[in-house]
């Protein structure tokens, strides 16, 4: 009774949320409404994904034409026109890439607010077959829900290492249980280190591409005999930042970081790592900062590697146990 209820609630809110007030009582809507109603929100959450991933592909592609338009004006002889040429150039290529940094936000929100249309639509589903639908209406439904839950993740869970101690008197089958959550656990932490070193990878990758940016804005004025070379910059000159106290000229994670290690860590690797190194990669995430947060992943990734070893050492030491066990039997 309460899962069913909790499913209402679930599923209502998309129609209430969207419905006006009213002062007369209202009767709760059908299943086939609700059902109706989330399949319709889950069709626009997924034409929103679509268009904002076209969107910041295109973005994408403009911002690596134009590095390496930049590339080629820096190997170029210098000349009062390659200058102009660079300065322009390196000022596009800036506003680009904030452009894909706000894209990339953007489609990860909208993403996100597909998941939770989908999970709706998924309990609306299972709502209204619950309560009985027509052959016909069961069959359609059937079909909607195979497709959906292949679409929706899990929600990360939290790694739990098993205890390394065990019952001295334990038998053969409790000992190889026992090395089973432990290999379970070791692959869980295996997956979370491939993902670190992916993402630290990336993200050296793009603190690389910032600092090439930067080197060649401070280059072009350096080496500017323009009588304004002395003065300060202008907040639309290349190489420098509007002073708004935000960051707001610098490309933030203008590659394709999704972060979404960074955004699960805390959760998936609360148990695993220390509590500074959690703190750490919060901080890096919230700072923006790409050769910060690349630095985080790899300390994160160097404590799951420490873990996964002592694991891997428990867990051989239990199945060679068993087998001792087993032989004497």
């Amino acid at each position: 009774m309460e899962e069913v209820m909790s499913r209402w609630v679930l599923v209502l809110a998309v129609v209430v949320a969207s419905s006006t007030a009213s002062a007369e009582p209202r009767q709760p809507a059908p299943p086939v409404a609700v059902t109706a109603t989330t399949e319709t929100a889950t069709r626009s959450a997924e034409q929103r994904v679509a268009r904002l991933a076209t969107r910041r592909e295109d973005l994408a592609k403009r911002y690596q034409d134009e590095l390496a338009q930049i590339d080629r004006l820096k190997n170029q002889r210098a000349s009062w026109r390659r200058d102009r040429e660079l300065r322009d150039s390196l000022s596009e290529s800036l506003e680009t890439a904030n452009q894909l940094s706000a894209a990339t936000r953007e489609l990860g929100q909208a993403r996100t607010e597909l998941e939770s249309a989908r999970r709706a639509y998924l309990a609306a589903i299972d709502l209204e077959l619950g309560v009985g639908a027509a052959p016909a209406r069961a069959q359609g439904l059937m079909r909607a829900r195979a497709q959906l839950v292949p679409q929706i993740r899990d929600v990360p869970r939290r790694i739990v290492i098993p205890d390394f101690e065990v019952d001295p008197l334990a038998d053969p089958e409790e000992l190889e249980q026992r090395a089973a959550e432990l290999r379970a656990s070791e692959e869980d932490l295996g997956r979370q280190l491939a993902g670190l070193k992916a993402q630290s990878a990336e993200l050296d990758h793009l603190a690389l591409l910032r600092k090439q940016h930067e080197r060649a804005g401070d280059l072009f004025n350096r080496d500017d005999d323009e009588p304004h070379h002395n003065t300060a910059r202008s907040a639309s000159e290349p190489g420098s930042a509007p002073d708004d106290g935000g960051g707001a000229g610098k490309p933030s994670a203008p590659g394709g970081v999704t972060g979404s290690f960074e955004n699960f860590a805390p959760i998936v690797l609360a148990d695993v790592i220390n509590a500074s190194t959690l703190l750490s990669l919060e901080a890096a995430q919230r700072s923006g900062d790409p050769g910060q947060r690349a630095e985080a992943a790899r300390r994160a990734g160097d404590e799951v590697a420490r873990r996964i070893g002592e694991v891997r050492k428990r867990r051989l030491e239990i199945e060679a146990r068993a087998r001792q066990l087993r032989a004497k039997s």
